[in-house]
């Protein structure tokens, strides 16, 4: 038995990702997607409880990020600048992904204008969502949140970018994103 929970925890932490919360390592549930991986396509719940789409192919080249929560002040920082960045960008769309429920990421939305970025909610737990590497396994206190991970995703559905943020406290390089999505508008 003992060497059973052995093996397992070892593959756990090769598969695993491990990040920083507040200095405190935190283990995300696998290693997600790699660039040139297929994105597979997930439903999640927007602020209306509409389902909608994320991932897979599509028209447009996707930013898709996922966030602790909307009501933190970093999720905050990240969303603001996402809606402030793609503005003016033509072909792309940013949908940022959270556990809260719909009627906060409304509110959120509302009291912070946001216009830009397709706000979603994954508090149903779509299971191809996990495949993206985001969901928090460990410590048990922050379970099932996400980290705080960014992808770039071509309209192939094609992973052309990816930052996993070694502190959740810290925003992701914009300027890697930017470039990521400006390299696939050429």
């Amino acid at each position: 038995m003992k060497k059973i929970l052995a093996f397992i925890l070892l593959n756990s932490l090769l598969l695993a990702n491990s990040v920083t919360f507040k200095g405190e390592e935190v283990t995300l549930n696998s290693k997600g997607l790699k660039v040139g991986d297929f994105a597979p396509t997930f439903v999640a719940v927007n602020k209306i409880f509409q389902e909608v789409s994320v991932g897979g192919k599509s028209d447009k080249i996707q930013i898709i990020g996922f966030v602790p929560s909307f009501d933190t002040g970093v999720c905050k920082l990240e969303t603001l600048s996402f809606n402030s960045k793609v503005n003016k960008m033509k072909n792309v769309v940013v949908t940022m992904v959270s556990k809260d429920l719909p009627f906060s990421i409304s509110r959120f939305c509302h009291d912070n204008k946001i216009k830009n970025v397709r706000t979603v909610s994954d508090y149903k737990d779509a299971n191809k969502a996990l495949r993206y590497g985001a969901t928090i396994s460990a410590p048990v206190f922050l379970e099932g949140f996400f980290g705080r991970v960014v992808y770039v995703i071509d309209t192939d559905g094609t992973v052309a970018y990816k930052e996993v943020v070694s502190e959740i406290n810290n925003e992701p390089d914009y300027t890697k994103v930017i470039d990521a999505v400006n390299a696939l508008n050429k």
